[in-house]
């Protein structure tokens, strides 16, 4: 086994070919993966729609001819509940148009038949990395919100310590007034002052926030 790491990241292969799906069955099992095999790409979906996705695949390796759904299809609803995963597309049907329509899919790679099975494995390899480095990715930023939110609810204790022990009894009315203009402000803001599309961020409807704004301004 390789030094890929001890998760032993498992990669889904799907194909109806017996052969193929045994050969890397075998070949990416020595080359340190975890390997999953399915015949149809119908039930290779099914599968993954049913996964949790802590424990989805770390890829899929997917022919493009088979019977039912075809690799695109698999590809298209595959992508559609976890855009990040990466799916290689194999077929014996090399010509442009698959290999620009595969792409243009989402696929990380596009793998041709008949190929060397070394290929393969270093194929599957990047794709493997690429995934591996999306996720630590999407890991630092959730830290990094984690942190920032943490941040703001000491700071937020903080300064209601300090109002209660100052005998501040309007500490609720002024906190929850304070939070709701900085929550309209920052949702007009990010919605470049659409008051719709800025009250849907908010869960209101356009007339709550028509309302809302309406008292802010009196106070002002």
């Amino acid at each position: 086994m390789n030094d890929l790491n001890e998760r032993c990241p498992e990669i889904w292969v799907i194909d109806d070919d017996q052969s193929i799906r045994w050969i890397l069955d075998r070949a990416l099992t020595n080359a340190g993966f975890k390997v999953t095999a399915f015949e149809t790409a119908s039930t290779a979906l099914m599968q993954f729609k049913r996964t949790e996705t802590q424990l989805r695949p770390a890829l899929l390796v997917s022919d493009f001819r088979m019977p039912g759904i075809n690799g695109f299809e698999l590809l298209k609803q595959v992508k559609n509940i976890d855009a990040d995963i990466p799916v290689i597309i194999m077929t014996a049907y090399s010509d442009l148009d698959i290999t620009v329509q595969s792409y243009q899919e989402g696929a990380f790679e596009y793998l041709a038949k008949p190929f060397d099975i070394d290929d393969a494995i270093e194929l599957v390899r990047k794709a493997y990395q690429k995934s591996a480095v999306t996720v630590d990715h999407q890991s630092t930023v959730d830290a990094e919100q984690s942190t920032s939110l943490d941040d703001w609810k000491d700071a937020l204790r903080q300064w209601a310590e300090s109002a209660l022990a100052n005998g501040d009894i309007s500490i609720l009315t002024t906190a929850t007034e304070d939070l709701e203009k900085i929550l309209i402000e920052c949702a007009l803001v990010e919605t470049r002052g659409r008051k719709q599309e800025a009250a849907k961020r908010l869960g209101w409807g356009r007339n709550t926030l028509t309302r809302k704004l309406k008292e802010l301004n009196k106070k002002t």
